[in-house]
């Protein structure tokens, strides 16, 4: 299992993006979270096989609102049981 910390920047936030990461995540069977950042970014942890991880980046391109850029980490992150979206 792959464990990755993705930055998401752009107009984001206010969107539904968060709303969308989580379902398309579970969708997925990807554990992990979702979050607003400070600033305007989100941040989302997920776990999962490779392809499926590499899948659900892709797919955040066409998630709502604009995405400007994508950073991508390997992650240490203890793997929850779900997908969560984090306040």
């Amino acid at each position: 299992m792959d464990k990755k910390l993705i930055r998401v920047t752009g107009f984001v936030q206010g969107v539904g993006f968060r709303w969308f990461a989580s379902r398309t995540a579970r969708s997925m069977g990807l554990r992990g979270w979702v979050r607003n950042l400070h600033g305007g970014g989100v941040e989302i942890f997920a776990s999962g096989e490779a392809s499926k991880l590499g899948e659900f980046i892709r797919s955040l391109y066409g998630g709502p609102g604009e995405v400007a850029d994508i950073k991508i980490s390997d992650s240490e992150e203890d793997v929850p049981s779900g997908f969560d979206i984090r306040f």
